[in-house]
């Protein structure tokens, strides 16, 4: 017997079903951190029964994951896409940070659960999954080799391109850290980053002292 293909209607309700629990998901876990969240509360505030959202996700650890990669994958994929491009290195790490930047003010319940996990406040980033870790290190590994093109190629000084990813990266990340707790609004994220990106250009020979 064949079976009976779910209507359009009905995978448009489950989709919605779904994405209004991961929304409420992720910001109950912002609020609560991810031992505070209980799964009750998730469903009462999406308008769902534990019940449902049990039928969705099978644990709050898998709702957890599912959580952060909604975030995490399109900003992986949007990454990569530019580091992957033939933008000169200076336009890349600009256009890097002009994405990163949309991303954490559109999704700051997100970011509130990225630094509760990486600044010693949850558990480890081992918490977004082993496909978010996998992630993380593609991301990481393409940025270093464009490094090393563009000091081959004369775009940046003779630097180690390793201490160019910690530059930009990890300057970028104490930003986001201290936005978040320090419940700044995004104007100040935005200016910060901006003064960010001169002091990296600058460093690395992109751009001259005025």
């Amino acid at each position: 017997m064949a079976q009976v293909q779910p209507s359009a209607p009905r995978e448009a309700a489950r989709s919605a079903r779904r994405q209004a629990l991961l929304e409420t998901a992720e910001q109950v876990f912002a609020e609560r951190g991810f031992a505070g969240a209980t799964m009750a509360e998730i469903a009462s505030r999406a308008g769902y029964s534990a019940g449902n959202l049990y039928n969705v996700f099978e644990s709050k650890e898998a709702l957890f994951r599912e959580v952060c990669l909604q975030t995490w994958a399109p900003l992986h994929e949007a990454q990569l896409a530019i580091v992957r491009s033939d933008l000169p290195f200076g336009d890349a790490i600009a256009r890097l940070l002009e994405n990163a930047l949309d991303v954490c003010i559109r999704h700051r319940a997100f970011f509130v659960i990225y630094v509760r996990t990486t600044s010693g406040q949850g558990f480890s980033i081992e918490a977004f999954g082993d496909e978010a870790l996998e992630m993380e290190r593609e991301r990481e590994a393409e940025f270093l080799r464009r490094a090393e093109r563009a000091v081959a190629a004369g775009e940046i000084g003779n630097w180690d391109p390793r201490a160019v990813q910690s530059l930009f990266s990890g300057a970028f990340h104490h930003l986001v850290v201290r936005w978040i707790q320090d419940e700044e609004p995004p104007e100040t994220l935005r200016a910060r980053a901006a003064e960010l990106l001169r002091l990296v250009r600058r460093a690395l020979g992109l751009e001259v002292a005025s």
